[in-house]
């Protein structure tokens, strides 16, 4: 049997230890179920757990950029409701890892530590083990099958067919097929949630029909996620190999993404998986070869002439450039940032590392939150508010930014939040009786728990009201026990880069 208690501290101790890398980070880092989870937190989402009440209660869906163009449905779950479902997950998780293909490389779970390996260590194995193909025979061609819309197009009713035959009618099966269910039911979003890694290992249960079938016709492949590899020397094959793999998806209500399967000839094959210039540069800076410097400057002066945005190429150039303490990108992410919303985390930490730019970055920052940019696009302005907070610096201009956007009830939940925080590290009491007013008119549980963080900060959050809120606000106990303590909350974390 499992130990829920355990999978349930695991759930939480991985959601703290990832909220840096957080694509939506919490307002307070999560401080609060850190502190309360020997003291009744964990105990109470297991009674949730056993009587069957495994929600989700809320959820809002994020449209999460994966270019300067295109997004993807990212959910946000309360973190009550993401515990449970990371916990569940992962109580069934050893079971769906020990269905899986070696040529598996996505969301593999560590048996030893009853945890997921870290995705950088799984996407470094699928992506060796391919170049180790690729090199080994130099007449193998290779097919890219591509599924469109996978995490969308998941039907939970045949994933809970697959979870209740995998555990031979364990409760924890029902209970995810239920959240999945509900998690349906009350938004604009079906299929598997997107952003926690309990669905990555979901996904990758629904796929093993996949694996099994090319497993069975003896072919040569890997797999990350929905991304598909096959290695084989005749065309025709691969393409008899690929009709199969198609009749397989469609049996799962899934379809091939033609725009992205292809089949390459060898030598193209070679060139899309040997990315040379990425790992000649990075090799050269890392040993300080000479001309290193020169040439990753060149590189990046070629993709800010050209107008480039690609993902990859901007979070490997800002991290090269960290790396030899190089500030000359900060002025093209301060220009271009509405267009880099898909790689914010990296720019972030790069501008946060950049100390002799400082003022150059906070001015542009704060003319950013009073453009119309600010409001259309909101994970920008949430990372912009959020680098005012963790850098504690008071500028009247941000905070009159804060007070419309907290007060902009259009605005989204995650902006609002740190448009309160902010505000309560700098509030006078006249600002602080203004946030109390903000607080017992809200609506958002989120912005209300944000608000009285804010009131904490302000010196505005009296034991007697505190009492009160925790009494009278379903769900606030947590917080108000641990604002009870008096806590000096830490600030946001903005990232590992070296500062220069």
């Amino acid at each position: 049997m499992v130990d829920l208690s355990g999978r349930l501290t695991k759930a939480k101790d991985l959601l703290i230890a990832g909220e840096s890398e957080s694509e939506v980070p919490d307002v307070i880092g999560y401080q609060d179920v850190r502190h309360q989870w020997e003291r009744g937190y964990r105990e109470m989402l297991e009674r949730a757990i056993a009587d069957g009440a495994c929600g989700p209660d809320s959820t809002s869906i994020i449209d999460f950029p994966k270019t300067d163009l295109t997004v993807r449905p990212l959910a946000r779950f309360s973190t009550r409701d993401r515990l449970i479902y990371d916990a569940l997950v992962f109580t069934v998780a050893d079971e769906i890892d020990r269905q899986l293909h070696p040529g598996v490389s996505s969301y593999r779970w560590n048996h030893h530590k009853g945890e997921p390996i870290r995705w950088w260590t799984n996407w470094t194995s699928y992506r060796t083990k391919s170049l180790q193909a690729i090199r080994s025979d130099t007449s193998l061609r290779v097919a890219y099958l591509d599924i469109a819309a996978f995490y969308e197009h998941i039907d939970v009713a045949i994933l809970g067919d697959d979870l209740e035959a995998l555990s031979g009618g364990h409760r924890a099966a029902g209970h995810i097929t239920n959240f999945l269910s509900r998690f349906q039911t009350i938004n604009h979003a079906w299929g598997l949630p997107q952003g926690p890694d309990a669905s990555g290992i979901l996904a990758n249960l629904y796929l093993a029909p996949v694996d099994s079938y090319l497993a069975r016709n003896s072919a040569r492949f890997l797999r990350y996620s929905d991304d598909i590899k096959v290695f084989h020397p005749d065309w025709s094959e691969l393409r008899d190999l690929f009709l199969g793999v198609n009749s397989q998806l469609r049996s799962r209500r899934l379809s091939i993404s033609s725009s992205k399967t292809t089949i390459l000839d060898p030598q193209d094959a070679r060139e899309r998986e040997t990315d040379i210039r990425h790992d000649s540069l990075a090799g050269a800076i890392k040993y300080g070869r000479p001309r290193a410097r020169e040439n990753l400057v060149s590189y990046f002066e070629r993709i800010a002439k050209e107008g480039e945005f690609n993902g990859n190429q901007v979070r490997f150039v800002l991290g090269q450039l960290s790396r030899i303490r190089d500030d000359r990108a900060v002025g093209w992410c301060l220009d271009n940032l509405i267009r880099l919303p898909h790689a914010i985390t990296h720019v972030f930490k790069y501008l946060n590392a950049a100390k002799s730019r400082t003022f150059e970055v906070e001015s542009a920052l704060v003319d950013f939150l009073h453009s119309s940019h600010s409001a259309a696009h909101p994970l920008i302005e949430q990372r912009v508010l959020r680098y005012f907070t963790a850098m504690d610096i008071k500028e009247e201009r941000v905070k009159e930014a804060a007070w419309a956007i907290l007060g902009d009830r259009n605005r989204v939940d995650y902006a609002r939040e740190f448009a309160a925080r902010y505000i309560g590290e700098h509030a006078s009491v006249a600002e602080a009786q203004m946030l109390r007013h903000r607080f017992e008119g809200e609506n958002d549980a989120a912005v209300r728990r944000a608000l009285l963080v804010s009131l904490h900060e302000a010196g505005y959050l009296t034991t007697r009201y505190r009492n009160e809120v925790e009494a009278s606000i379903p769900g606030m106990k947590w917080l108000c026990n641990f604002l009870a303590t008096s806590p000096a909350i830490r600030p946001p974390q903005i990232g590992p880069y070296a500062y220069f």
